[in-house]
């Protein structure tokens, strides 16, 4: 019996898929906390790093987003955090849409990139 159990919390241990995954509605909280919109690029640089985000160091400038109100030209930063599995890591985004005029943060996104264990 024992011998069962090893290989199966060995693969459970290196995996761990579902111990460190966070939910969209935890992802949803972590971006809430930022409190971004109306910060300065570098601001929201700064507070996202602190929360364990790393940032690129390029943003991409001019992008065309879809809105309500019609397509709009915006600056974006994306900053990522990976979760600790050494397998199937799970990496989560938050992308910062800043007013190109002002350099002020008009809205904060998010999403996941999920990689299969299997």
């Amino acid at each position: 019996m024992l011998r069962l159990m090893l290989p199966l919390l060995a693969c459970a241990l290196l995996a761990g898929c579902a111990l460190t995954r966070a939910s969209d509605a935890t992802l949803a909280a972590e971006v809430d906390q930022l409190h971004a919109v109306g910060l300065t690029m570098d601001a929201a640089r700064k507070v996202a790093t602190e929360q364990g985000f790393e940032c690129s160091p390029y943003i991409n400038r001019d992008v065309s987003v879809s809105t309500p109100q019609g397509t709009r030209k915006t600056d974006m930063l994306e900053c990522s955090k990976k979760s600790l599995e050494l397998v199937c890591p799970q990496r989560r985004y938050v992308v910062f849409n800043i007013e190109p005029s002002t350099g002020l943060v008009r809205s904060v996104g998010k999403r996941f990139n999920q990689n299969s264990c299997f």
